[in-house]
């Protein structure tokens, strides 16, 4: 009795152990059966977006500050506390002390314990180089936005290169694995005919070459979408013991042409940088050669005392004033005019850049365009020779088993059934790559 209560205890904690298990996999198992799913997923965790997000926050709050410098307010505060050891020593005429006229007497003017408190509030009611700095700062805001519309565009076009990839590589996988079983019937069958004196020798080696091939093929190919999983690992951020698994297969999407081309994305980059040096040059011109003027107030407390630095007795005295400062820079300073130059060299170039960003994004689009069309054509194609490929291959496999056509034919006719269906996985990726670029291209703007 004691014996299948400690086995039933057994059984229940094995039992719990296996659901953890499952749970625990099920967790970690990443699923995805559109690349739209796994945009989504990529523009959560991906550090590229993060990092842009950063960015962008950086780049807010620089404009903020830029607002805030306009006046410029700032109200610093000092304090100090002297001990004079040793006071300093005067002469003056004794009779004022009640001592002989014409002489002089040595006194110690002053006090021992000196404590001191300021503060100077002001603020700039002119500063042309910091009203400047606002537009330069919202330059860089939209500047920042764009650069991070760049990476995301880059970073989704890398994903969905990797994406079809994956897909292509488990539908030629799948293939792949029946044509293993194929070739090792063919195999079979050739030595059958040999044992029989049906064929030669030669014709065995034929087969088990080609049974060797396509074994090898497939260690390739796994090996390869092992290599497009990590690399689609690396670009979402996913961890390299997660478990990543695309669902999407070959032929289940269906194909649709995009609207043509129209993105905009690295031209609008080329000309806010070009803004951006451009209001950087005239914010340092100014900070070069542009006065300020501030208002001024101070404020200032003195103790002073014979005996302590807290005798509540000590002497009090309090001064303030107001006024008005004027500043200016000094325009021979030779790390400004270096900064000036630099900035200037920095403007030409972004403006090169610009006209040269115009034509590329031009041609760009174009070339998407042409992209796609090379890949649909490739695709029909490809579909329609695999088909023939596939027909061809069934009509060789029954004139061989007649006993109609040699090993060679028939071994010809498998590779091309293989590499017809490899490629007609190659030219649907391809296809849906270039389908999906241009909708990157025309969605991120």
């Amino acid at each position: 009795m004691y014996s299948n209560k400690q086995n039933n205890h057994t059984f229940l904690f094995i039992l719990s152990l296996f659901f953890a298990f499952t749970n625990l996999s099920a967790q970690m198992a990443l699923q995805f059966n559109s690349l739209d799913s796994l945009f989504k997923y990529a523009g959560k965790n991906s550090a590229t977006i993060k990092t842009g997000y950063q960015q962008s926050l950086s780049a807010k709050w620089t404009k903020i500050a830029s607002l805030g410098n306009t006046i410029n307010l700032r109200s610093p505060f000092t304090a100090a506390w002297t001990d004079n050891t040793i006071l300093p020593v005067s002469y003056l005429p004794a009779e004022a002390f009640g001592g002989p006229a014409g002489t002089l007497k040595p006194v110690s003017l002053g006090q021992q314990y000196v404590s001191s408190y300021g503060i100077t509030p002001q603020i700039d009611i002119i500063n042309p180089s910091a009203w400047a700095r606002i537009k330069s700062a919202e330059l860089n805001k939209q500047l920042t936005e764009t650069n991070n519309l760049v990476a995301k565009k880059n970073l989704f076009e890398s994903i969905s290169a990797s994406y079809y990839n994956i897909v292509a590589l488990q539908y030629q996988i799948k293939n792949t694995e029946q044509s293993v079983g194929a070739a090792d019937s063919i195999l079979l069958i050739s030595k059958t005919k040999f044992a029989q004196g049906i064929i030669r020798e030669q014709d065995v080696n034929n087969a088990t070459i080609n049974f060797l091939n396509i074994q090898d093929k497939l260690v390739q190919l796994k090996l390869s979408l092992e290599q497009n999983y990590n690399s689609l690992k690396i670009l979402c951020d996913i961890k390299p013991e997660g478990n990543l698994q695309i669902t999407e297969s070959v032929g289940n999407n269906s194909i649709n042409s995009p609207k043509a081309s129209s993105s905009s994305l690295i031209e609008k980059q080329s000309q806010l940088q070009s803004a951006y040096f451009k209001s950087e040059l005239n914010v340092n011109r100014l900070n070069s050669f542009s006065p300020t003027l501030s208002l001024i107030f101070n404020q200032t407390w003195q103790q002073n005392s014979n005996l302590s630095f807290t005798d509540a007795n000590s002497n009090n005295f309090t001064s303030q004033y107001i006024g008005i400062k004027f500043t200016m820079p000094f325009p021979f300073d030779v790390n400004r005019l270096s900064t000036n130059y630099t900035t200037k060299i920095n403007y030409n170039i972004s403006n090169i850049n610009y006209m040269h960003s115009t034509l590329q994004n031009q041609i760009n689009n174009k070339q998407l365009d042409l992209e796609y069309q090379k890949a649909s054509s490739t695709y029909n194609t490809a579909q329609k020779i695999n088909e023939l490929k596939t027909i061809n291959y069934q009509k060789s496999i029954n004139q061989y088993n007649e006993g109609i056509i040699s090993t060679d034919i028939l071994l010809t006719a498998f590779t091309d059934k293989i590499n017809a269906e490899l490629n007609y996985s190659a030219a649907f990726a391809g296809l849906k790559y270039a389908e999906t670029k241009i909708n990157i291209n025309n969605t991120i703007q």
